[in-house]
């Protein structure tokens, strides 16, 4: 029996006012617990802030050692390693020194090229502003942190974690999802450290991709994309893209994750400066956690949207059809769907 089948047949036992039964209250309080902890997160937030599986990289240490380096209480330093070890991020050997453990070696070190430890950096400068979540919710009132789009402190490591995590995740179901054959100019509007700019680079020999950014992010760029032999195909231009014209024309203006930034105003207005900068036969490709009609989707979309109440001004998940009306209001004809999260507009 699956575990819907299982939930629907509690919701029918409860529906009828029969006892519970003790296995499906068993997995409903393990299915909460699993969303109860904040221990386990809150010490990753702390152990990457202070450095440690960088520490730990070279060579096993001792806690008092490893204390030293990263700035920590001999106590507090020891206590963080054991921790880290009974959640499988560390090894010990046999003569107390402390080793990162597989998961840490790939994915935590900064030196890996699988790193993703700006997740846990984004989420422990976050942490002030998830505190005021109630206070939201009741008032609806921004939050007192102000947008992460306009705070260095946050945006900076936001622009890492999404880089990071689009190069092992979403880049190459992209590609797949998406042909930009027969293109020659490309718009990555709000495309932070140039992820996508660079992977349709990198794919399509004849593309000219123009990155357009906050300054702040385009200064992070900059020195992301030097390190490629095709950066001179990546311009850069630093600007406000909810004020500013946004030059062209281009055969393809791509925005990810960048509609769900802006309140539908904003969106709209966006949406029709895009236009503007397309081709006659161009195309706009909107890659998004789109909502479903019921207002949720399969990729966390409606929690998303919960945390954008915290990360911006009034930013906010939308659904497919919403999308859909703004798109035509803006000027666009056929629209396609390649997968859930992408919709492309044609400008004729």
């Amino acid at each position: 029996m699956s575990e819907d089948t299982d939930a629907q047949a509690a919701d029918a036992a409860d529906a009828a006012g029969q006892a519970p039964d003790h296995e499906a209250l068993s997995r409903a309080l393990q299915f909460l617990m699993g969303d109860a902890e904040i221990w386990r997160p809150r010490i990753l937030m702390s152990a990457v802030r202070l450095g440690v599986f960088e520490a730990l990289a070279a060579e096993p240490i001792d806690p008092d050692a490893l204390a030293g380096r990263v700035g920590a209480a001999p106590e507090g330093g020891l206590r963080l390693l054991r921790a880290l070890k009974e959640m499988g991020y560390v090894e010990e050997d046999g003569d107390g020194r402390f080793a990162n453990a597989f998961v840490s070696r790939h994915f935590l070190d900064p030196a890996s090229p699988y790193y993703v430890g700006s997740w846990f950096l984004l989420n422990d400068a976050d942490w002030p502003a998830w505190g005021g979540l109630t206070q939201t919710i009741r008032t609806g009132a921004p939050p007192d942190a102000g947008s992460i789009f306009v705070n260095p402190a946050r945006l900076a490591p936001l622009l890492h974690a999404a880089h990071e995590r689009a190069r092992l995740f979403h880049v190459g179901e992209l590609l797949q999802d998406l042909d930009l054959r027969g293109a020659g100019a490309l718009l990555d509007l709000g495309g932070g450290l140039g992820t996508y700019a660079l992977a349709f680079c990198e794919t399509y020999p004849d593309l000219v991709c123009t990155l357009f950014d906050l300054p702040a992010a385009i200064d992070l760029a900059r020195a992301e994309i030097a390190r490629y032999p095709f950066a001179d195909r990546v311009r850069l231009v630093a600007g406000d893209f909810n004020r500013d014209e946004l030059g062209g024309p281009y055969d393809v203006v791509f925005m990810s994750n960048v509609l769900h930034g802006e309140p539908p105003d904003s969106a709209q207005a966006l949406l029709a400066r895009a236009r503007r900068a397309l081709a006659p036969d161009g195309r706009l490709v909107l890659r998004d956690s789109f909502l479903q009609d019921d207002g949720v989707n399969a990729f966390n979309g409606a929690v998303f949207g919960l945390t954008l109440m915290i990360e911006t001004e009034a930013g906010r998940t939308y659904e497919r059809r919403a999308v859909k009306e703004m798109l035509a209001q803006a000027g666009f004809g056929a629209i396609e769907e390649p997968s859930a999260k992408l919709m492309v507009a044609h400008a004729g």
